[in-house]
């Protein structure tokens, strides 16, 4: 369990706090541990009851071999009995279930008492293009955005817990409420660093999982570190492009959140996009690749809406673009490196 590296307790006051963490998949039950480890009281939450009764009582997770789930945190199934008392709501939900998860939330008549909502989904609503910490606002109200926080980077699941060391990135309008955040997640294998560039962080983390399906086509066909390479730098200067173009600040994107997450996803067997990608180029049909990954692909949720803000700032993001045309438009993934690489010579620049 234990990575082979002594890390010695970071010296921050942890004042123990009454948190729920709504989404038991692998990265919100992590979270969770991570949580109860410095001593915060933990409710799960999930919209599968039954995965919820399975962690409870075996106290692992069908998806991560090895973890223990910590014995501390309490499985609930109800959502209102999970949001009562709570301070603090960490939000784990598939992009595309953001809006309606916020909707429960609120039908509770508990969102009022969470003084801190702390987003951890990566991905742009489709049909609207918000980014997450918009659609909170939307569905809950500008007090529950002016006290949301974004934690992001480069992080793999599967490697934190396991304890691997991690840096993440705690994003919010405000100083104090991202030290709180920061405060609150910082483990020995876990270090949060602070920014205010919630927009930022939101698309770098949002345009990453569409490069990494491409650099899963790419290896999938048997390119080389070369073309993979190419296609995370070029696809850095997407996200930087548009990034820009929405009010973005472009250090966020040389950061963890930016750069950072872009290489961990677009390089990684652990990544659910690079795989998706990866079984594309395979020949798989895109239902059947999204069903063998067997978790969600946000990449695939955020395509369309990347190249629909890319089309509203009026900026080029051809690599997006050949992956919304592989996913919704019947292009094969050959057909889409050819077509990138047919593209006219320009000039190297954001």
């Amino acid at each position: 369990m234990n990575a082979s590296i002594p890390l010695a307790e970071p010296q921050m006051t942890k004042q123990p706090q009454d948190i729920v963490v709504l989404g038991a998949g692998t990265w919100g039950i992590t979270l969770a541990t991570v949580l109860a480890e410095n001593s915060h009281r933990v409710r799960s939450w999930d919209i599968d009851a039954k995965l919820l009764e399975n962690i409870d009582r075996e106290r692992v997770h069908p998806k991560l071999e090895g973890f223990k789930v910590h014995p501390d945190i309490a499985m609930v199934t109800d959502l209102g009995a999970a949001l009562d008392g709570a301070s603090s709501c960490v939000m784990v939900a598939p992009s595309h279930a953001m809006r309606k998860a916020c909707e429960s939330i609120k039908a509770t008549g508990r969102a009022g008492s969470i003084r801190r909502w702390i987003i951890c989904t990566k991905g742009i609503e489709q049909g609207t293009d918000m980014l997450m910490h918009e659609v909170l606002a939307d569905v809950l109200g500008p007090e529950a955005g002016r006290n949301t926080c974004v934690l992001s980077g480069p992080s793999h699941a599967e490697e934190v817990s396991r304890r691997i060391p991690t840096m993440l990135v705690a994003s919010s309008a405000t100083y104090e409420l991202a030290r709180e955040i920061q405060t609150c997640f910082f483990r020995p294998y876990l270090r949060i660093y602070t920014c205010n560039d919630m927009r930022g962080v939101e698309l770098g983390g949002s345009v990453k999982n569409v490069i990494a399906i491409a650099a899963g086509v790419a290896d999938g066909m048997g390119m080389g570190d070369n073309t993979r390479a190419a296609l995370i730098t070029r696809g850095l200067a997407e996200m930087v492009r548009l990034g820009l173009a929405a009010g973005a600040r472009l250090e966020t994107f040389m950061g963890l959140s930016g750069v950072g997450d872009l290489i961990v996803t677009a390089g990684s067997h652990h990544s659910r996009n690079w795989k998706f990608g990866n079984l594309l180029a395979q020949g798989l049909p895109v239902d059947e690749a999204l069903k063998q990954v067997g978790m969600v692909v946000e990449g695939y949720w955020t395509a369309k809406s990347v190249c629909h803000l890319a089309d509203k700032h009026k900026v080029e993001m051809p690599i997006a673009e050949a992956v919304r045309a592989v996913l919704f438009e019947g292009v094969s993934a050959r057909q889409a490196v050819e077509s990138l690489l047919a593209r006219d010579p320009k000039p190297e620049h954001y």
